[in-house]
């Protein structure tokens, strides 16, 4: 295959670059709070000189306090989002922010669980399965820059090659079964069907358990899958918003849309792509998150941006969190960790 390896030292530069920008950013926003809190607060003593010789100034003052939170709450909201799109907002302790995670039992964990909940499973969920995950010990990217390869820019420029990653993948899916960390899941939400399920994964292993109803075909009605599903392909050139099933692609290499003949692409999200409703979901998805009041967050690294954010949001609003992973990662917020494989885990979590 026609792969780059990992340039880190590239990587570590864009890093160091985004970070200053951050800085940056965060600095100029700082300065205009600063110098419009110095302009509010001279326009609050000017109105209140006023207001003592004119009573209607009051409803002004008024105006102008209103006028005050609405800008706060604005650039407060301007600075969250900037911190996000740079991806510096974290969920691991540091000095500013100490560790709150605490190490549970199961049974400490299970009593922590209230309200509705939302299940985000990673890769992770499915190595009991046989597949590997992308970026762990042993994992399917660890030997290619699959930030390159899994890019519709790629995908545009090497077809032949993205399409071999896709027909490898597919090859290393073929066979497997859900494992008892899927089923627990399923026989979750089944039994609390609030319950929001997201899954990062690819491998349609959760959803074949589930065995949900489709909203259409391809979209199923009882989970997200926000980086779609390989079961699927769709017309590169979007002649309609339908899903077709994904063909052998040992059989069939470069497969075209059934319908206008034209260039298929896989039903995934590429890297350089962003979460749309269209295929992700995500608009529906959000709604979904203000009635929940428990993450559990399952076998992910958190490193793509909507999962992150899930987390992060959690943590802001202080939402309670159930991390398991053998490798757990999340050391703020109202966190609760279970460390070891979720299908050994979950079976008793959420029994």
């Amino acid at each position: 295959m026609d792969y780059k390896p990992f340039d880190w030292d590239e990587y570590n530069r864009k890093k160091v670059l985004e970070e200053e920008r951050y800085a940056k950013i965060s600095a100029e926003i700082k300065e205009t709070m600063e110098s419009s809190e110095q302009v509010i607060k001279s326009c609050n003593k000017s109105m209140q000189d006023i207001n003592e010789s004119i009573k209607g100034a009051q409803q002004a003052c008024q105006g102008i306090d209103d006028f005050q939170k609405k800008f706060s709450d604005i650039m407060q909201s301007m600075a969250l989002k900037i911190a996000q799109s740079f991806s510096l907002r974290d969920f691991r302790a540091s000095e500013q922010e100490p560790k709150t995670a605490q190490l549970v039992s199961i049974d400490e964990a299970k009593s922590k669980i209230q309200g509705n909940v939302c299940i985000l499973s990673g890769a992770g969920l499915s190595v009991a399965s046989g597949i590997r995950t992308f970026r762990g010990e042993g994992g399917f990217w660890n030997n290619i820059e699959c930030k390159e390869v899994l890019t519709y820019e790629y995908f545009t420029k090497k077809n032949k090659s993205c399409w071999q990653w896709h027909q490898e993948f597919q090859q290393m899916v073929k066979g497997k079964v859900p494992n008892q960390g899927h089923k627990s899941i399923v026989a979750y939400k089944r039994k609390f069907p609030n319950t929001v399920l997201v899954t990062q994964n690819i491998d349609n292993l959760l959803s074949e358990e589930l065995n949900s109803p489709y909203l259409k075909f391809g979209f199923f009605k009882d989970i997200y899958e926000i980086h779609g599903n390989l079961k699927f392909m769709r017309c590169d050139k979007d002649c309609e918003q339908k899903l077709y099933l994904m063909p052998d692609l040992k059989e069939t290499p470069q497969p075209k849309c059934p319908k206008c003949k034209q260039k298929a692409r896989p039903h995934i999200l590429f890297f350089d792509e962003s979460y749309q409703e269209k295929y992700s979901r995500t608009d529906s998805l959000q709604e979904e998150l203000k009635n929940v009041q428990t993450i559990i967050s399952v076998g992910t690294m958190l490193e793509t941006s909507y999962a992150k954010n899930i987390i992060l949001d959690a943590i802001d609003k202080k939402l309670t969190i159930i991390e398991v992973n053998p490798e757990p990662i999340i050391e703020l917020g109202n966190t609760y960790t279970l460390t070891g494989p979720s299908e050994e885990i979950l079976p008793f979590l959420l029994s």
